[in-house]
């Protein structure tokens, strides 16, 4: 009898769902470091970004700057190496951004394109340890005349135009470019995604969209109804959604801040500690969700060189690299990113072309000398060498035994692999029924019950959001939407 019970139920949540379990029981990506790393790294860098936007509509790949930073790192300086090392999450993810280009360049490229090229001065060559680490990066590598610059321009962006299928179009200007380029390294990150149940297009109409407590403005608006990951968290101050794409592992977060000025705070929160761990709290789909979307297009252009400084990373734009081309030390001379991205009723499409260009530290104005003139009365002293030992205070303070004792009601759960088998509670058995008539008084209840779902729940973006997209535990772009 027990047994019919659990089917009945099973029943009747299928019949008052539209929710497909299989698709549940396929969502098995897991959080990894490296996307917690990237998690970190995306927020922190959203958040300056944001705030050093006139509009404030943000749309960025921070994904796309990491992979080329950590490329950059290979010939790099050992301040500059220790700076970005600690802004890609530590000496551990060295490597872990190479495999996870050379991944990513063999999926769909109809659906995820990642792609790298490097072109070097005719003038030079690229050092061998230094084409050994571009090629682990599956990078494509020309040779260019910076000095002419209109054709050196047109070749560049003729590159970004075909990997990113025209979303990003003359991302570099002739001006950008002189004979005392040495190098530049690329990067392209292009994503088209089909959402899992499409919104209809004859259901969007024109809504109130709160641009702030006191501008309001009408924005096409898109309505579904749909079994979704859904959390409130209170700790960022906001309800996130989730919408699943077709191509498998993508997916789009949506958090909408409670307040309608609430982003900065929430931004600020985020910043902190990441969006990925509130990720992984969403609570499986059971109930509905009735989500109104407005449709959105945003381009955005960002300067790293006065964003990476925020962040910690500065020494690239003044310490010589002094291991990417032959004979000559090379400094960063202008970093940027041009991203895009588009969301209607079919999914999104996004793009974002990043850029890093590097020129000879000869082509830099020279330090000024600074004169120490020795010609009064001094003082001078002889220092020897003094070392030190540190002992290794994790091997003198073992940690502690974790106490873990199960003295009360408990929940607990059987899996197979990600497949979760039982989900029960233990507590009092006495509690359940235990007659005839008790049982199938529960069996009436139990379908009562299944056949009246509770009221859907109510996500309605009409006020400022932060989005991610994202590729299992990945974010490949991430963005602010104003108006």
């Amino acid at each position: 009898m027990a047994k019919l019970i659990l089917l009945l139920g099973l029943v009747g949540m299928a019949l008052a769902s539209p929710f497909d379990y299989d698709d549940f029981f396929s969502r098995n990506y897991v959080e990894t470091p490296l996307g917690k790393s990237i998690d970190t790294a995306t927020l922190k860098l959203l958040k300056e970004a944001y705030t050093l936007a006139e509009d404030k509509n943000v749309v960025s790949s921070p994904l796309s700057l990491m992979i080329l930073l950590s490329l950059f790192n290979s010939g790099a300086g050992p301040q500059t190496k220790e700076e970005i090392t600690r802004y890609l999450g530590g000496a551990d993810f060295a490597t872990s951004y190479r495999d996870l280009s050379v991944r990513f360049s063999d999926l769909n490229r109809d659906v995820l394109t990642v792609a790298n090229k490097v072109y070097v001065s005719n003038k030079y060559n690229l050092k061998d340890t230094f084409t050994s680490a571009v090629r682990s990066y599956r990078s494509e590598v020309d040779k260019l005349d910076f000095g002419n610059k209109e054709a050196a321009a047109a070749a560049i962006n003729q590159w970004a135009d075909e990997k990113t299928k025209g979303l990003i179009k003359d991302p570099v200007q002739p001006s950008m470019l002189n004979g005392d380029v040495a190098a530049a390294l690329f990067n392209v990150i292009y994503f088209k995604g089909h959402w899992h149940v499409p919104f209809k297009a004859n259901e969007t109409e024109e809504k109130d969209f709160h641009v702030t407590k006191d501008l309001v403005v009408k924005k096409p608006t898109m309505r579904l109804t749909q079994s979704l990951y859904y959390a409130e968290s209170a700790e960022l101050g906001a309800k996130m959604v989730e919408l699943p794409y077709k191509e498998t592992g993508f997916r789009m977060i949506v958090v909408l801040p409670n307040e309608i000025d609430g982003l900065p705070s929430v931004l600020e929160k985020a910043s902190q500690k990441g969006l990925l761990d509130e990720v992984f709290k969403l609570s499986p789909p059971g109930t509905d969700v009735e989500l109104e979307l407005p449709k959105f297009e945003v381009k955005s252009k960002l300067d790293f060189n006065e964003i990476l400084p925020k962040l910690g990373v500065s020494k690239l734009f003044e310490e010589p690299a002094l291991d990417v081309v032959e004979g000559q030390s090379v400094v960063v001379s202008k970093a940027f990113q041009e991203a895009f991205i588009k969301v209607d009723e079919e999914g999104a499409t996004a793009g974002a072309f990043t850029a890093i260009i590097l020129v000879e530290t000869l082509s830099l104005s020279p330090p000024q000398t600074i004169e120490f003139k020795v010609d009064r009365p001094f003082l001078y002293m002889i220092i020897g060498n003094i070392t030190m030992i540190v002992a290794d205070s994790l091997d003198l303070f073992p940690p502690k035994p974790v106490k873990f004792t199960v003295d009360r009601p408990f929940l607990y759960t059987i899996l197979s692999e990600d497949k979760i088998l039982v989900n029960c509670r233990s507590n009092n058995i006495s509690r359940f029924p235990t007659t005839t008539n008790a049982i199938q008084s529960a069996i009436i209840v139990g379908i009562s019950s299944f056949s009246r779902p509770p009221p859907p729940k109510i996500f309605k973006v009409d006020h400022p959001f932060l989005y991610v997209i994202l590729l299992e535990d990945k974010i490949l772009f991430a963005g602010t939407y104003i108006h």
